[in-house]
C-alpha cells in the first residue's frame, strides 16, 4: 500500500502529487493535481509554500541525482556569535530535482506535525 511508504521512497507520479496537494497545500485534490513531482516549475511552488523564516532550503546536485534539505538557524547560547549556523531538519534524495523537493517537503511536514502533536 503506497500510504505506508516512507516519504523518501515514494515514486514520482499522481499519487505523490496528490499527497503534496493534501499535505503541503492543505487542499483535497478533486481533479488531477499539478505535476509537482515531475515538473520543476510546479516543484518550485512547493518550495515557495514551505519557505517561511526561519526555514531555509538547499538543493544539491550530485552524481546520481539531487538532495534537498530543509534547515533552520541554530540558536547561539553565548549570544556573541554573529555567524549563523544551521541545523538540518530533514533531507531527501532522488534522481530528479522535483522528486527530491517533494520527498523533502513531505518529510518536513511530517516533522512539523510530530513537533506539534508529540505521541501521535
Amino acid at each position: 500500500m503506497p500510504d505506508r511508504q516512507p516519504p523518501g521512497q515514494i515514486e514520482a507520479g499522481p499519487y505523490l502529487d496528490r499527497l503534496i496537494e493534501l499535505k503541503v497545500f492543505g487542499q483535497k485534490p478533486v481533479a488531477e493535481p499539478p505535476h509537482y513531482s515531475t515538473d520543476d516549475g510546479e516543484a518550485e511552488r512547493v518550495l515557495a509554500q514551505l519557505n517561511r523564516p526561519p526555514l531555509r532550503w538547499v538543493a544539491i546536485r550530485e552524481d546520481d541525482g539531487w538532495t534537498v534539505a530543509w534547515r533552520q538557524p541554530e540558536s547561539s547560547e553565548d549570544g556573541e556569535s554573529t555567524a549563523t549556523r544551521y541545523v538540518r531538519l530533514v533531507a531527501a534524495s532522488a534522481p530528479t530535482r522535483p522528486l527530491a523537493i517533494c520527498r523533502a517537503a513531505l518529510k518536513l511536514v511530517a516533522a512539523r506535525q510530530a513537533e506539534t502533536n508529540p505521541g501521535f
